[in-house]
């Protein structure tokens, strides 16, 4: 009886409701921005939210299979059913933060049906669309990004720079600096440049001292170094 439901149970399974946020080039940039940039609660609580999923997404990217603490593993491998009620406690503490936050359907008639259905648009909105004036995202739509980057895998290219430790979007996997300004100047404090530097400098010293203009250099030097007598 109820397989005349099935090809419209097949065609609700396609539908999506949509939200607010429409991907463009510009999201890439922006959501560093605000989460850098944001000086609201609301903001704040984003970032903090983000830190709750990578911290999760470290945890679990290790593990295969359903992310479950099984009362069993507690005998059989005591140390992953730890690691699992934490992860479990994770979860449970991000969907206490996700619960504070509201978001509201919205539905209009876009295009007249003709005699036929109409055309809908259908969609969740942030409650609070208010955005800080030196931002272009609000906290709704950040929020949105974000999870829609869970769904691509692509949750981990959000990071802290090595160096100054802003947030930054990685367009490639082994970006861990926000800009080439970050990278020289990591780079300048590690052992590895010092090393070159004084290597650098001794022969470069050493070639001044072996150079005629070296040794001419010195010799003037030790004659302007001569106190100076006077004849009566």
């Amino acid at each position: 009886m109820l397989e005349k439901y099935e090809a419209a149970r097949r065609r609700l399974e396609k539908a999506q409701i949509s939200d607010s946020v429409i991907p463009s080039l510009t999201s890439f940039n922006d959501l560093p921005r605000f989460l850098n940039g944001t000086k609201t609660s609301r903001g704040r609580r984003i970032v903090q939210i983000l830190e709750r999923m990578l911290e999760l997404e470290r945890l679990t990217s290790p593990l295969d299979g359903i992310v479950w603490p099984a009362m069993s593993l507690e005998r059989t491998d005591p140390e992953k059913f730890k690691l699992l009620c934490e992860i479990q406690d994770k979860n449970y503490a991000l969907s206490k933060d996700l619960a504070k936050l509201k978001f509201v359907p919205n539905a209009d008639v876009v295009v007249g049906g003709g005699g036929g259905p109409s055309e809908w648009s259908a969609s969740w909105r942030w409650s609070n669309k208010k955005s800080e004036e030196h931002l272009r995202l609000h906290a709704g739509e950040a929020l949105q990004i974000i999870l829609k980057l869970t769904q691509i895998g692509y949750l981990t290219r959000l990071r802290h720079c090595a160096y100054c430790h802003k947030w930054l979007y990685a367009r490639f996997r082994h970006q861990v600096f926000c800009s080439t300004k970050c990278q020289q100047g990591h780079y300048t404090k590690s052992e590895q440049f010092k090393a070159h530097r004084r290597r650098y400098m001794r022969d470069r010293y050493q070639s001044l001292i072996k150079s005629p203009f070296g040794r001419r250099k010195r010799i003037v030097n030790r004659r302007l170094a001569k106190p100076v007598t006077h004849n009566r």
